[in-house]
């Protein structure tokens, strides 16, 4: 979060808010780092922390955001990726881990991991141009239907354990 609230920080003449919905207890530290980090850049009237959500507050979370960021240093598959894209929404991330084959190419920007110049830099192309996100939209609206129910994915999960036993 560090580097996303970094970036965040140096593009205050924009319009924008953030939400992050999550659960604050599973890493205090890391929790009330990004607090000190909100309260240091004087970002608290821009920036809301929920905590854990509802499964239904989620849902109303992407369905009222234009945009889908999160600065990973790793992702062995990128489930929230997949999420963001499953909702329609152009996504910004890194190229950290499995990200970059998890984001359809055309529905997201990807930068180097803990890169908060590039983040900013691409955080600021979108904000700016409603078109481009829009087509992003259009292009991960386009990577959800190719992506894999759940029920699939536990069948392409069974064969490949039981390829290996």
């Amino acid at each position: 979060f560090e580097i996303l609230i970094a970036s965040l920080a140096t593009l205050i003449e924009l319009p924008w808010q953030l939400i992050i919905a999550g659960d604050r207890t599973r890493d205090p530290k890391t929790a009330a780092q990004l607090d000190n980090d909100i309260a240091r850049l004087k970002l608290g009237n821009r920036v809301s922390v929920l905590g854990a959500v509802t499964a239904a507050r989620l849902e109303e979370l992407y369905a009222g955001a234009d945009l889908f960021v999160l600065a990973s240093r790793f992702e062995g598959y990128g489930m929230a990726y997949a999420e963001a894209i499953a909702h329609g929404l152009p996504v910004i991330g890194t190229t950290a881990g499995a990200i970059p084959d998890t984001v359809a190419t055309g529905a997201a920007v990807l930068v180097a991991p803990d890169d908060a110049a590039a983040l900013a830099h691409a955080l600021r192309k979108l904000i700016e141009n409603s078109a481009e996100r829009r087509q992003l939209a259009l292009s991960a609206r386009a990577a959800a239907r190719q992506l894999p129910t759940w029920q699939d994915a536990a069948k392409i999960f069974s064969r490949t354990l039981e390829e290996l036993a």
